[in-house]
This record gives C-alpha cells, sequence and structure tokens, in this order.
C-alpha cells in the first residue's frame, strides 16, 4: 500500500497559500497532530491550554485521547486566530454560519491545494501521513509516530515506516560507514 503524503516543499507551497488566520491555524493544528478532519471538529477552544503548553486531543475510529505538547508555532497561529474568532459556535473552529464541518475542511483544502498548484488526488488525510513520514525522517522512533497518531495497535503506525528517499540514503551512508558491511 503506497501511502500518499506532502513533501517538505509541496507543504510549504500549500501554506504559502493560506492567508486566513483561521485556516492557517486549522491545517496547522490538523498537519502538526497528525488529525483527521473529524478530530479537527471536535477541538474546543478549552482544550488548548497556552499557560501548559498543551492541547488534548479527541481521538477517533478507537485511537488514545490525551494531551499532548503544544508546538509553538500552532500556539502562535491558535493566538493569532483566537484575536478575530467568530464565537458562532462551540467548536474551536468556526465560521459565519457556526462550528466549521467535515466538507468545508475538505473544500477548503481543495481550494488550497489547487491555488498552490498541488495534485487534486490529495485529501485533507494526507496531512496525517506527511506529519507520520516526517517524523520518521526526522529519526523519531515508530512508537513516539504511535503515541503521537493516538495509535492503539502499532500495525497501523508501521505502514509509515516506509522508507524515504531521504531515509534510504541515510541509512545507506551509515551502512557504508559500518564495519557490520563488509567492504570488497
Amino acid at each position: 500500500m503506497r501511502i500518499k503524503y506532502l513533501r517538505k516543499a509541496e507543504l510549504k507551497r500549500f501554506f504559502a497559500q493560506i492567508t486566513d488566520k483561521r485556516d492557517r491555524a486549522l491545517f496547522a493544528a490538523i498537519y502538526h497532530y497528525g488529525l483527521r478532519v473529524s478530530e479537527a471538529t471536535l477541538l474546543k477552544l478549552e482544550d488548548i491550554d497556552f499557560e501548559r503548553s498543551s492541547i488534548y486531543i479527541h481521538r477517533l475510529k478507537g485511537g488514545v485521547c490525551g494531551e499532548k505538547p503544544l508546538f509553538s508555532n500552532t500556539a502562535k497561529l491558535l493566538k493569532e486566530y483566537l484575536k478575530e474568532r467568530q464565537p458562532t459556535g462551540e467548536a474551536l473552529f468556526t465560521g459565519r454560519q457556526g462550528d466549521l464541518k467535515r466538507r468545508q475542511i475538505q473544500n477548503l483544502f481543495k481550494a488550497y491545494m489547487k491555488k498552490a498548484g498541488l495534485d487534486a488526488r490529495y485529501t485533507v488525510h494526507c496531512l496525517r501521513h506527511s506529519i507520520a513520514t516526517h517524523l520518521i525522517d526526522a529519526g523519531q522512533d515508530i512508537h513516539f509516530v504511535q503515541d503521537h497518531l493516538g495509535h492503539t495497535n502499532i500495525q497501523n503506525t508501521l505502514v509509515y515506516a516506509h522508507l524515504t528517499d531521504k531515509r534510504r540514503k541515510a541509512v545507506f551512508k551509515k551502512l557504508e560507514a559500518s564495519t557490520a558491511v563488509v567492504k570488497v
């Protein structure tokens, strides 16, 4: 199974198109915490604790809910958004007519992807795949990625253990320098 994820350059192009403070904070939270769209709609204002620099994530599909450290960049974006947030609903992310719905978030994503000139086959869920892949590329342990995504079963996380080009090259360099591999 091939996992669709955005490379860092593509992710930067995507975020470069987002000038709206709400949308920037929304998609940053989805990416940074590997949220499913429905999980993003569950976020409430009280789930953010700026003093403790934490965010409470409500996981679906049998995932493990819990408090996570708040990325400083995400905190900054959330603070900027909250200064002008329209309190038209109970969710953290609201619009003119109340809480943002899954379909609205999906449509926003598609619009920004199109504006960035990126593949229209990507869905919001690819942001979840992207953070998992980027964490592994950064050298994070598969168990950290499992915890970060809220997976209860490690098998669900192992799909992200695929080797990207960057990771593959790093492994080969390490192998070349290793005495475990015979140089002939």
